[in-house]
C-alpha cells in the first residue's frame, strides 16, 4: 500500500539525516565553534549569558531587553521614561564585548552587545549597544565571555557630524567583570 504522507515524512528524516551529517563534519578541530572575529568559542560554551550576581549596593542591575524594547526614531528622538529614568544611574549590565578593539589586551574603551549574535554576526540596532568607557587608570582586556559592567549609564543620542544617531546607552567610569 502506498501512503503519500509516509513517504513525504521518510523524505524528510532522510533530509535530516544527510543535513544533520554535513553539519557535524563542519565542526572545527578540538571541538570549537567558529565566530566571526578573532578566535573560537569552545564547543562547550553557553549560548545564553550565565546569570548575573545580585547587583552591588548603590546599582541598579539592567538589561538588554529592557534598553531595546522599543523602536527608536531618530527623529522624534523618543526613549520611554522607564529609560531615560536610568540615566545617571549606577548600573550594572552584562553582555559581550564586541571585538572590533585596538589592543586586546589594554582596553579602555568598547562597545557591548546583548550577545554574539547581535554582535558578530548581525547589525545592532542603536539601542542594542552600549558604548563602554572604563574607569580612567584601569584597562580591562578582551575576552569572548560575557562581562558585567558596573559604571555609570548616560541616556540619549549621540550623533556624528551628520547628525546620524550611533548610539543611545553609555557607561562611563567602568569597571568590567569576567562571568564565568
Amino acid at each position: 500500500m502506498d501512503r503519500p504522507g509516509l513517504r513525504s515524512a521518510a523524505a524528510v528524516l532522510v533530509t535530516a539525516l544527510v543535513l544533520s551529517t554535513y553539519a557535524l563534519s563542519l565542526r572545527p578541530a578540538g571541538g570549537r565553534r567558529e565566530i566571526a572575529g578573532p578566535g573560537y568559542l569552545p564547543a562547550d560554551a553557553p549560548l545564553t549569558a550565565p546569570r548575573a550576581p545580585p547587583p552591588r549596593e548603590g546599582a541598579t542591575s539592567i538589561d538588554f531587553a529592557t534598553l531595546s524594547a522599543f523602536d527608536y526614531d531618530p527623529e522624534s528622538d523618543l526613549i520611554p521614561d522607564e529609560v531615560r529614568a536610568l540615566d545617571g544611574r549606577r548600573v550594572e549590565l552584562r553582555g559581550v564585548m564586541y571585538y572590533a578593539v585596538a589592543d586586546p589586551d589594554r582596553v579602555t574603551d568598547f562597545y557591548m552587545m546583548p550577545n554574539h549574535m547581535i554582535c558578530c554576526f548581525g547589525t545592532p540596532r542603536v539601542n542594542e549597544a552600549v558604548e563602554v568607557k572604563v574607569r580612567a587608570g584601569f584597562v580591562t582586556r578582551y575576552v569572548l565571555d560575557y562581562f558585567l559592567v558596573r559604571g555609570i549609564l548616560d541616556v540619549g543620542a549621540v550623533r556624528d557630524e551628520r547628525g546620524r544617531v550611533l548610539y543611545l546607552y553609555r557607561i562611563r567610569d567602568a569597571v568590567a567583570e569576567v562571568l564565568n
